[in-house]
């Protein structure tokens, strides 16, 4: 057992990808499942307002009244040298100067030099307050189109403007079953990139680290079997495989609230199919004969790539026909295709489901054999 233990002492030394791969996937997925049940009311910003209200009138009072139904005013600052210190500290979010000639113009139907601003840049503050007052200031001369006096036309803007708009959110009557709430099913639908980053950073290093020329002439130059070290690399690399993939289906359990229940080991199953590909996947780029700095680069491109093209990352729905095409051909897409069945995006179909999870079975059994193949030449040209 003397390649067992070395592939788990080689490991020891790779450990470090495993341990942030796994802390930043369980951190982020604890945190989107204690904020799920938190968006059920939209609530309108409220901005810190400052009004210099060099006009005086009915109209600039009137528009004054209207922003501190929906905003905070603060006092007028005493100075320029106070005004910009309170911009730049933001306990003021935007300075508003309603200039004088405001009602005048508003009557008239001017548009030009009606206001003034005071913000430190360009943010969403100073957008907002532009939509605000160009919603306000189009509304009055609506209604003074429509024949009303100033004052009810400003009475009229401020019930309008004063009443709230409902807002809903699309409830999640989707399908998906109690046993795999939407709540709990991100957990597994971002679990393809950790499980490809890790098993091609750890399990691909490790067997990396293996395969170089001058370990792999010691091990075979040593008194133990071509067949018995290439099964005690296989048993060592099946107990990091399952050890791995267990571990975040215990983790998983905290998450959900306990023992997984019915549609949530389907959720279970398709993870395990998709932690053999992962693995098969790293073996075979393991049997390229590359160096550790290019092994790295290809660990990133395909594991972020992977899931950006097969809606890990951005859902399927959202996805381009050309990216979504080009994503059937990863198996990743086939294990979200699954995922997103579980969670009730198409009815569930149980030949459709087994479907899929072959799909990703007959890509890790191509990475193998293509490894496989590559192995054997490898040893060719090293009789040679």
């Amino acid at each position: 057992m003397q390649v067992f233990k070395t592939f788990f002492k080689v490991l020891t030394k790779k450990k470090t990808s495993l341990v942030v791969y796994t802390m930043i996937f369980l951190v982020i997925s604890f945190m989107m499942a204690s904020g799920s049940g938190t968006r059920d009311k939209f609530t309108e910003s409220k901005l810190n307002i400052m009004v210099i209200d060099e006009d005086g009138s009915a109209a600039s009072a009137a528009l004054t009244e209207a922003i501190g139904r929906k905003h905070n005013i603060k006092e007028k600052a005493s100075s320029d040298e106070e005004l910009a210190e309170k911009l730049y500290w933001e306990t003021v979010d935007y300075a508003l100067v309603i200039k004088s000639g405001f009602g005048e113009k508003l009557e008239s139907g001017s548009s030009d030099d009606l206001f003034g601003e005071y913000h430190v840049r360009e943010s969403y503050s100073s957008a907002y307050m532009t939509t605000v007052l160009g919603q306000y200031v189009r509304t009055v001369r609506a209604y003074l189109a429509s024949g009303k006096t100033l004052d009810e036309a400003l009475s009229s803007t401020a019930d309008v403007l004063s009443k709230d708009t409902e807002t809903a959110y699309l409830a999640d009557e989707d399908g998906s079953s109690g046993d795999y709430p939407r709540s709990f099913a991100g957990y597994f639908r971002y679990m393809p990139y950790v499980l490809l980053a890790v098993m091609m950073s750890v399990l691909g290093s490790v067997l990396t680290a293996m395969n170089r020329k001058d370990v792999r002439y010691r091990t075979e130059c040593s008194g133990a079997l071509p067949r018995s070290i290439t099964m005690q690399i296989f048993a060592a690399s099946v107990v990091l495989v399952i050890g791995v993939w267990l571990f975040y289906m215990i983790a998983g359990m905290f998450l959900y609230g306990g023992i997984y229940r019915g549609t949530a080991w389907l959720a279970v199953l398709n993870s395990l199919v998709f932690t053999i590909v992962s693995a098969s996947l790293a073996i075979f780029i393991a049997s390229l004969p590359l160096e550790e700095n290019i092994f790295t680069a290809i660990t990133i491109v395909v594991s972020l790539g992977m899931s950006f093209l097969c809606g890990i990352f951005v859902p399927l729905s959202v996805l381009g026909e050309g990216v979504t095409a080009a994503g059937r051909f990863l198996p990743g897409y086939w294990y979200t295709v699954a995922n997103d069945m579980l969670t009730g995006n198409e009815a569930f179909d149980a030949a459709k489901f087994a479907g899929y999870l072959l799909v990703q079975a007959a890509f890790a059994v191509t990475f193998l054999i293509i490894s496989m193949v590559i192995r054997r030449s490898n040893k060719r040209d090293a009789a040679n």
